[in-house]
Order: structure tokens, then C-alpha cells, then sequence
């Protein structure tokens, strides 16, 4: 069958039809201060708090090593619809018009982190959750800028995207046992004023 023939080879020589590597999502972190990670050990603290951040994330990324999430889930794009209704419109059923996009927290994305032999969610992401719930959100320096891409299989950026002053809002539990998975994965939950493509 040439049709086939032709299809099985375009997906080896021609890169349009490239399959992107699904776990491959590199995952960086930026603040508007530039002080995120000293932001969440301050406001520890001051609170007298025994938590503390040891995991930079920025320290993940030098030397060629990456901060990777196998699965990225990506916030719902949904609005508030509410009937207007009209005096003696007999038996017309009422309109519907839009009364506002759904806000940010209600638009929460996930990240499930792939874990190193740091422990990015005990030494970075609780810390951080910890902190918000001391300074809330009034302390502007505990939101960051992240940034999603995901690769093909030769290495080339094939989409990202990039949330902006984004802030944990949950993470999740896990439980310690000793078995046979080779990755352990740590998943948390993110609030975020708005997000793009890259």
C-alpha cells in the first residue's frame, strides 16, 4: 500500500509530523523582584515557621539540567451566563447574555512534577504554599511568572506557555512506600492572574 508507505515514512523524515516527547515539559520559574525564593524564607521566618526553602529552582537548571513535568494541565476557559428576561414577552422564552469571564482562581492549572534527588516539593513548593498562607496575598514578591515547553523528538521548542503571577493553591499529598516505580511524581495546583502561549 504506497498511501501508507508514504504516510509511516513522512513521520520519520519530515518534521512537521514529528511526535513531541510527552513528558518533556521544561518547567522555569520567574519573579518580578527576582526574589521569590528569599521572599518564602522570609516570610517563614518571620513567623517563627520550621519550614524553610532549600530547593532553588533557578539551581535545577544550570549545567544543562532541566526542571521537567511529565503532564501539564492547562486552566479551562469558561464565562458566567445568566437569562435576561423582558417584561410581556408573552411566551418568548428569555436571552442569555455574558456577565463576566470566570476569575483567576477559578482558572487554576496543574503541574505534575517529576521528582529529582532534590525534593522540589518539600524544599520549594510547600515552603511556598506555607508562605502564602502567612502574607496572603498581599505580598507581591510570592508570585512568579511560570513558563511551560514542551520539545519534539529532536530537541527543537515545539509549544509553551507562560502564567502569569501564578501562586500554589494546593499540593498534593502522596504516599512513601517502597515499591518498584522508577519516577515519583509530585503534583501541585496553581492560581494565576492569566496565562499565553509562547
Amino acid at each position: 500500500m504506497a498511501g501508507s508507505t508514504d504516510f509511516l515514512q513522512a513521520f520519520s523524515s519530515e518534521s512537521k509530523y514529528f511526535l513531541s516527547h510527552p513528558f518533556l515539559w521544561k518547567v522555569s520559574f520567574s519573579s518580578s523582584s527576582g526574589g521569590l525564593w528569599d521572599a518564602i524564607n522570609s516570610t517563614l521566618s518571620k513567623n517563627g515557621d520550621k519550614w524553610y526553602s532549600d530547593v532553588i529552582p533557578d539551581e535545577l537548571q544550570k549545567d544543562g539540567a532541566i526542571l521537567v513535568a511529565r503532564q501539564v494541565t492547562l486552566p479551562q476557559e469558561s464565562s458566567v451566563f445568566a437569562p435576561q428576561s423582558v417584561p410581556n414577552r408573552g411566551g418568548f422564552l428569555p436571552g442569555y447574555a455574558l456577565i463576566e469571564r470566570n476569575d483567576f482562581l477559578t482558572r487554576s492549572f496543574s503541574i505534575n512534577f517529576i521528582e529529582t534527588e532534590k525534593d522540589i516539593e518539600h524544599g520549594f513548593m510547600r515552603p511556598w504554599s506555607i508562605a502564602l498562607g502567612i502574607d496572603g496575598m498581599t505580598n507581591f514578591d510570592l508570585r512568579a511568572d511560570i513558563q511551560v515547553q514542551q520539545y519534539n523528538n529532536e530537541g527543537d521548542k515545539k509549544k509553551g506557555f507562560k502564567f502569569l503571577d501564578a501562586f500554589p493553591t494546593a499540593v498534593e499529598g502522596y504516599t512513601l512506600s517502597h515499591g518498584s516505580d522508577e519516577f515519583i511524581e509530585k503534583s501541585v495546583t496553581f492560581g494565576c492572574k492569566n496565562y499565553e502561549p509562547i
